[in-house]
């Protein structure tokens, strides 16, 4: 629709500039909603004194859509990187990795070497997928490379170095966390 909204510049400094512009339209960057059902309704009018997110107001379905999927997600068996970025599996029951209140909504973002800062320090685990038709751009976590598309994972991003692998074709990933102060 033309409405993305721009990408953080402190998470800009974050996103490789990529070639996959041609087949992507030149459509390129993340942004940031909040989920607006998080804790009764917490964050329904703004966060604190900060008003909600520029994607709450265009994409209201997508917000909707994407905490539906995190918590359809939640039931499912997730891998979870570990300290070291090896992965191991494990069930949740329901309700055992809690909604999240925010999610980095990203579109043909290849993200450089980092551990997150910002909004979500301190959160122990965020949640990953991969969605679009691409090949390649796999998370790496701490050296090791771990499939994401259609397929959700958890690791902690505050400690652990990851980043995108190289890709083709269209690429979206949806993140969730929440902040360490909620």
């Amino acid at each position: 629709s033309g409405n993305w909204p721009d990408t953080t510049t402190a998470r800009s400094t974050v996103i490789r500039a990529t070639e996959n512009k041609t087949e992507s339209k030149g459509k390129c960057g993340s942004f940031t909603v909040v989920n607006p059902n998080f804790q009764d309704g917490l964050y329904k009018n703004g966060i604190g004194s900060d008003p909600l997110p520029l994607g709450n107001s265009l994409f209201p379905r997508l917000v909707e859509a994407v905490f539906d999927l995190e918590e359809k997600l939640a039931n499912l068996t997730l891998k979870q990187a570990d300290e070291n970025g090896e992965a191991s599996t494990r069930l949740l029951s329901s309700g055992a990795r809690p909604a999240s209140s925010h999610c980095a909504i990203n579109c043909n973002a290849q993200f450089t070497p980092h551990v997150d800062s910002g909004r979500g320090a301190g959160q122990s685990l965020s949640m990953i997928v991969g969605l679009g038709d691409y090949a390649g751009g796999e998370l790496g976590v701490e050296g090791i490379f771990h499939g994401i598309r259609y397929c959700p994972m958890e690791f902690d991003g505050w400690k652990l170095r990851h980043w995108t692998s190289a890709y083709e074709g269209e690429r979206f990933s949806l993140v969730w966390f929440t902040p360490d102060r909620h």
